[in-house]
C-alpha cells in the first residue's frame, strides 16, 4: 500500500539536516540514541502505520464505539492494530528505560508518532507524553510504580487522565469530585468526570485513571485539588486483578469526528466504594498539571502536524490523478488534451499552501520538542536554561497555531478534491472532522492564548523572549548570503524584528495600565507569532536545502542560478527535486503568507476594544 501518511524524506531532512537531532546521542540522558536507531525506528513506524493503522481508519469511524454492560467496545479492527502496536514496543517510546520503556527523546517521539496521527481515535488511546504513565513516572511512589507502571508502559493496561467536569469547563476550581481518606491511607472517590478521552476500552485488561479530586476539607478552589490513581479493576497484592472498582461508564459522547474514540462520562463512587490512591503531594494537582501541559501541547502539535501531513499527501495524490480541463496555455481550444488538475494555477496555489504549512508544522513540532530534550539533557546549566526558556515560549504557540492551521489545511484539501472531498468515500472529510478537536482538547486555543500573554511572554523579565529572538536572528543570518534565498532572509529578518517590537509594545501596554489590549488580542497575537515562527523555520529549511541543491547542481555541471538549466535538471533528479521543493515551499510561504502578519500587527496596535464596548444585547 502506498504511503500517503507522512513524507519520510522530509522527516529525515528536518531531524538530521535541519536540527541535527542525533547530537542528543552525545548526552548522558540520550546516549543510547543514534542516527541509525532513529532511522530504523522511523521506517518501522511508517510500515506499521501504513500496513495496519491506515486500513482501519475509515471503517472504525463508521462503526464507532458501543457501551454494553458498563464497558466500552471499540471497532474490531483496533484489536489487531493494538496487538501489533504493543508487539513493536510503541507504547513505551518515551518511558524511561529503567521502567521498561525505550527512553526516546521527545523530538524522536514526535517523528515516530506523526504517522499514526491520521488514526487519532486509536492513537489517543495509547500511552503518550501526556498520560497516566508519564505523570506516574514523575510523581508516583515507588510502590505505585511497581504496581502499575510496567503494565502501562507495555500497553497491557490503558492510561487515562480525567480532569474535566461538565460544570467546571476551563475553571478547574469549580470541580466537585471529592476524595475521603480511609483508615488504611487509601481514599474513596465520589463524583462525575467527562467527557474523558479514551475513558474506557476493551483494548486493555485494566484501565488506570488519573483523576483530579478534592480531599474533604481542602480549599474549594484549584489549589485544593489533588491527583488520584483509580484503577478499573483493583490490583491485588500479588499483582493479579481483583474486583471491579466502584465506577461506571454512563455514556459515550457522540461527536463531529473521532467517532471511534471512546470518549465517556464516568460516575465514580455511586455505591460509596470507589478506591483511589493519592499520587504525589496533596493539593498539588494544578501545579503538576500545568507543568505536564507542556507534553499536552506537544501531543496536540503532533496530532495537528500528522493530520496536516496526511491531508496534504492525499490531496496531492488526488490532484495528480484527477483529470479535468485543459492547460491554461491552451485557452478554449476544444481539441486540447485534458490534464490533471495539478496543472491548474489555483490548484497549485492551494497545494503549495498546504505543503508549506504541513512541512512548517512538522519543523515547528520537532524543534519545540528538541527544545524540551535539550532543556533536560544539556550538561551546561546556562544552556539548559536557554533551551528551557525557548521551550516555554514555543510550545503554547505550537499548540494554538498548529491546532487552528491544521483544520485549514484539511479544509483546503477538501476544496482541492471538489465535490469528492464532501463524499465519505474519500478520507479527506474524516481528517477535517477529526483534526478539529485539536483546538478544543485540553482547554481551547483562546484560553491558552490568554494564559500566554498574561503569564508566559514576560517570563524571566522578557529575557527568554529576547533569547528566542536572538536564536531566530542567528539562524537567519547564517543563511542570509546563500544563493537562491538571499531575498527571503531580508523578509524574514524584518518579521523577526516586528515580533520583537510587538513584544515591547505588549510590555508597554502592561506598564501603562492597558493590559486589556494584549488580552483582547491574545489569539491574534498567537497566530501572529506562530506565522513568524513558521516563516523562520521554513527559511531555515530553505537555507539548508539551497546549499545542498547548489552543490548537487554544480557537481552535475548545472548553473543553480539559471532557472532554465536548474528546472530541466530538477525534473530528472529526485534529490534535487526534493531540495528545490523545500526552497519553493519556503518562498511561497514567506512571499504570500508571512506578509499577512503586518495586518495583524496594525490591527493590534489600533487598540480597538469594540469587543468590550458592544452591549450584550447588541450582538
Amino acid at each position: 500500500m502506498k504511503n500517503l501518511l507522512v513524507d519520510e524524506r522530509d522527516q529525515k531532512f528536518v531531524l538530521h539536516e535541519q536540527l541535527g537531532v542525533e547530537e542528543l546521542g552525545k548526552t548522558n540522558l540520550y546516549g543510547h540514541i543514534s542516527r541509525d536507531i532513529i532511522d530504523l525506528s522511523l521506517g518501522a513506524a511508517v510500515d506499521l502505520a501504513v500496513r495496519e493503522s491506515y486500513p482501519t481508519m475509515a471503517d472504525a469511524d463508521r462503526q464507532g464505539c458501543k457501551l454494553e454492560d458498563g464497558c466500552v467496545t471499540v471497532p474490531p479492527g483496533f484489536k489487531r492494530l493494538k496487538e501489533q502496536y504493543v508487539k513493536g514496543g510503541w507504547p513505551g517510546l518515551v518511558a524511561r528505560k529503567e521502567n521498561g520503556g525505550m527512553g526516546f527523546p521527545m523530538s524522536v517521539w514526535a517523528a515516530l508518532s506523526e504517522g499514526f496521527m491520521h488514526n487519532a481515535a486509536f492513537a489517543w488511546t495509547m500511552p503518550k507524553p501526556f498520560c497516566t504513565s508519564v505523570l506516574l513516572e514523575a510523581i508516583g511512589s515507588g510502590e505505585q510504580k511497581n504496581k502499575y507502571l510496567k503494565h502501562l508502559v507495555s500497553g497491557k493496561w490503558g492510561p487515562i487522565v480525567a480532569v474535566n467536569e461538565d460544570g467546571s469547563g476551563c475553571d478547574p476550581g469549580l470541580q466537585t469530585t471529592v476524595a475521603v481518606k480511609q483508615a488504611d491511607g487509601s481514599f474513596r472517590i465520589k463524583g462525575t468526570k467527562g467527557p474523558v478521552t479514551g475513558g474506557d476500552s476493551d483494548l486493555f485488561e485494566n484501565i488506570v485513571c488519573l483523576i483530579a479530586a478534592r480531599v474533604e476539607g481542602d480549599p474549594a478552589n484549584e489549589t485544593g485539588l489533588s491527583f488520584f490513581l483509580v484503577p478499573k479493576y483493583i490490583v491485588n497484592p500479588d499483582g493479579s486483578l481483583g474486583r471491579r472498582n466502584d465506577y461506571s461508564v454512563v455514556g459515550i459522547e457522540r461527536k463531529l469526528g473521532l467517532n471511534a474514540s471512546p470518549s465517556c462520562t464516568i460516575n465514580f463512587g455511586e455505591n460509596g466504594g470507589c478506591y483511589g490512591e493519592l499520587v504525589g503531594e496533596q493539593r498539588q494537582a494544578m501545579a503538576v498539571l500545568m507543568q505536564s501541559l507542556k507534553s499536552g501541547y506537544l501531543c496536540c502539535g503532533a496530532l495537528a502536524a500528522g493530520i496536516s501531513s496526511t491531508a496534504y499527501l492525499h490531496t496531492l495524490e488526488h490532484a495528480r490523478n484527477r483529470v479535468q480541463g485543459v492547460h491554461i496555455s491552451q485557452g478554449n481550444n476544444p481539441e486540447a488534451p485534458r490534464v490533471p488538475i495539478i496543472e491548474h494555477p489555483d490548484v497549485r496555489r492551494m497545494l503549495l499552501w498546504m505543503k508549506s504549512h504541513a512541512e512548517g508544522m512538522r519543523a515547528f513540532l520537532y524543534f519545540s520538542a528538541l527544545c524540551m530534550d535539550k532543556a533536560a539533557a544539556e550538561a551546561d546549566p546556562v544552556e539548559r536554561e536557554r533551551w528551557s526558556g525557548m521551550m516555554e515560549l514555543l510550545l503554547p504557540i505550537l499548540r494554538i497555531y498548529s491546532a487552528d492551521k491544521s483544520f485549514r489545511v484539511a479544509e483546503t484539501g477538501v476544496q482541492v478534491h471538489g465535490r469528492y472531498g464532501f463524499f465519505s468515500d474519500y478520507p479527506i472529510q474524516q481528517l477535517l472532522r477529526d483534526v478539529k478537536v485539536a483546538s478544543i482538547w485540553e482547554i481551547s486555543t483562546g484560553v491558552h492564548a490568554l494564559l500566554y500573554v498574561a503569564q508566559v511572554m514576560g517570563r524571566n523579565e522578557g529575557k527568554d523572549f529576547g533569547a528566542l529572538l536572538q536564536e531566530m536572528g542567528r539562524i537567519t543570518g547564517e543563511y542570509a548570503r546563500t544563493d537562491g534565498v538571499q531575498d527571503l532572509a531580508a523578509d524574514v529578518g524584518q518579521k523577526i524584528q516586528l515580533l520583537g517590537e510587538m513584544g515591547t509594545y505588549f510590555a508597554a501596554c502592561a506598564q501603562q495600565g492597558k493590559m486589556l489590549v494584549p488580552i483582547a488580542n491574545a489569539t491574534p497575537f498567537a497566530h501572529f507569532m506562530g506565522e513568524i515562527c513558521m516563516g523562520w523555520l521554513l527559511f531555515w529549511q530553505a537555507g539548508v536545502a539551497a546549499k545542498r541543491l547548489n552543490t548537487i547542481c554544480r557537481d552535475n555541471r548545472v548553473d543553480p542560478l539559471n532557472a532554465g538549466e536548474r528546472g530541466e535538471f530538477v525534473a530528472g533528479n529526485k534529490e534535487a527535486a526534493f531540495y528545490d521543493g523545500k526552497v519553493q515551499s519556503a518562498r511561497f510561504f514567506i512571499k504570500n503568507v508571512l506578509p499577512q502578519v503586518d495586518g495583524l500587527a496594525a490591527a493590534i496596535r489600533n487598540e480597538d476594544l469594540s469587543i468590550m464596548a458592544v452591549h450584550n444585547d447588541s450582538f
